[in-house]
């Protein structure tokens, strides 16, 4: 499940991007009459992607059991913030790049992006999810504390703003192993 949610919290961090090519293809569906193939396997692929993705993450976050939880001591937390730079270079930089209405265009992007599927998941980097950042999730960076003392540092996604709940205690919910999900009372 682990490698599933982490695929879905990567697809949809691409939001902005999929909303512009569905744009784009939709536009070129009403404009263009000739071949219109790449545009429907473009929007079916987005939509259907779309919807197994937040069905996914709608059931990862949904769980508020503390049944297979871990119980921690926030030490120490810091939101995660984000450059600017890397957001620009991670979702405009295809609109530029590539015409998604032309198949082979669409082959390059799926290159670009699908190395950067494999790179961001097996080393557990998100730097953006606009989605999340619309359910009011934050991302911090914690340092906790187990009941056997053992002090991990982990990134936490929460509802709450953590960084002022320093020494309490809450559940958390594995997504991944790097990624934990605060489980609230």
């Amino acid at each position: 499940m682990s490698k599933l949610v982490s695929s879905c919290l990567y697809f949809t961090s691409f939001l902005p991007l999929w909303l512009s090519i569905l744009f784009i293809d939709v536009k070129s569906h009403f404009e263009n009459t000739e071949n219109l193939w790449t545009e429907r396997i473009s929007i079916s692929i987005i939509l259907l992607a779309s919807l197994i993705s937040l069905v996914v993450l709608l059931f990862a976050f949904a769980a508020n059991s503390k049944e297979g939880s871990m119980k921690v001591m926030i030490k120490d937390a810091v939101d995660d913030k984000t450059i600017t730079s890397e957001y620009l270079l991670s979702y405009i930089l295809p609109l530029f790049a590539f015409d998604f209405t032309k198949w082979d265009q669409l082959v390059l992007f799926l290159v670009f992006f699908v190395t950067l599927v494999f790179l961001c998941i097996r080393h557990n980097h998100f730097s953006v999810n606009i989605w999340l950042e619309i359910l009011n999730y934050k991302m911090f960076t914690c340092e906790l504390e187990d009941e056997d003392k053992n002090v991990v540092q982990r990134k936490i996604i929460s509802h709450r703003m953590l960084n002022t709940h320093k020494g309490e205690y809450i559940y958390l919910k594995s997504l991944n192993n790097e990624i934990k999900l605060d489980i609230e009372n």
